[in-house]
């Protein structure tokens, strides 16, 4: 009985063996993967709009805290802060229900930098009016990068027009 089981362990370890082969010249090398991480968005230093201007702030939970994250004024320009760097985008497109010259969706490119460009596409839903603006609800923030990251955030926030 112990050579039987002998013998069977030895096969074992021969057919296991015998497997392993190297590769030959006509197997084809695995492709190097660049392995990159969506970076954080920082808190907003200024988030207030400019008096005489239309804007929007968004804000994100980060932890236990409710940050503004994201700042569009005068519809076509907005800015944020990716990993302690100050991002401006210009408007590049936008779709949908508009209020105070704002669309539901909308697209944004920053311009050249030493990452690359920066895009940040902006989906959501109006929420209640009230004189001079309106509340964004149910959205998300996508911010992508040049090298291939993307970082999507649930977003909420307020739109208005200052005097």
């Amino acid at each position: 009985m112990v050579r039987w089981l002998f013998l069977l362990f030895l096969l074992a370890a021969c057919a296991s063996g015998a497997s392993q082969t190297e590769p030959s010249a006509s197997t084809p090398a695995i492709p190097s993967v660049t392995v990159t991480e969506a970076p954080d968005p920082s808190p907003l230093a200024n988030a207030d709009i400019p008096s005489g201007y239309c804007g929007m702030i968004l804000w994100s939970q980060m932890g236990a805290r409710t940050v503004p994250i994201f700042k569009s004024v005068g519809i076509t320009r907005a800015s944020m802060v990716v990993e302690d760097e100050p991002v401006d985008f210009v408007l590049a497109d936008q779709s949908g229900a508009l209020r105070m010259g704002m669309a539901e969706a909308q697209d944004f490119v920053s311009g050249p930098s030493n990452e690359g460009p920066v895009g940040a596409k902006l989906r959501f839903q109006w929420g209640q009016a009230f004189p001079g603006g309106s509340y964004v609800q149910r959205g998300t923030l996508t911010v992508s990068g040049a090298d291939g990251w993307d970082r999507v955030m649930p977003v909420a926030g307020i739109a208005g027009c200052k005097s």
